[in-house]
């Protein structure tokens, strides 16, 4: 790692599912141009996490650009992620890649992105939700890691040794 951004991303991506794409993360970090986007419009949300979903916030940026999904549905999808739901992954997979006219979510299909890319994020989504986490979660295990075992040897604010993290 060459920053806490590194070490918060490597709490969130040492996980089952996330952690088959560790090595993604890791190559475009060391290299930027092999970085491929499904689609263009993912760019902007994971540009800072080398092209790979690393936090369940990102699951819900990409739900809202994408397929047109509320600030609730997208929290809905977080929420199902978070709590391992797949009945409730499942019932919104469709929404995601063909919209739902009742609930005025356009879908991604309707928004211009090819079905069998919307199917693609999707899966990845899904994969990525067996044991997601988020980015707030991560970055207080970041910092409990940082500050016992980077600054190992510096002291407690009452004046006595921090020792080692075991």
């Amino acid at each position: 790692p060459t920053c806490f951004e590194d070490i918060i991303a490597g709490v969130a991506l040492y996980r089952p599912g996330p952690m088959e794409y560790i090595d993604d993360y890791i190559r475009g970090k060391h290299d930027p141009g092999s970085i491929k986007y499904l689609t263009p419009e993912l760019e902007s949300i994971l540009s800072s996490t080398y092209g790979v979903i690393v936090y369940q916030e990102q699951v819900m940026q990409i739900v809202q650009k994408l397929a047109g999904f509320s600030m609730g549905r997208a929290d809905l999808i977080r929420k199902a992620m978070g709590k391992k739901k797949q009945d409730i992954m499942d019932q919104e997979a469709p929404r995601f890649i063909y919209g739902d006219k009742e609930l005025k979510i356009d879908g991604c299909v309707n928004r211009g992105i090819p079905e069998e890319t919307a199917k693609q994020i999707w899966e990845q989504m899904v994969d990525f939700a067996k044991y997601a986490f988020n980015k707030s979660h991560a970055a207080a295990y970041a910092a409990i890691l940082h500050r016992e075992r980077v600054e190992p040897d510096s002291q407690c604010r009452n004046g006595q040794p921090r020792g080692r993290a075991v």
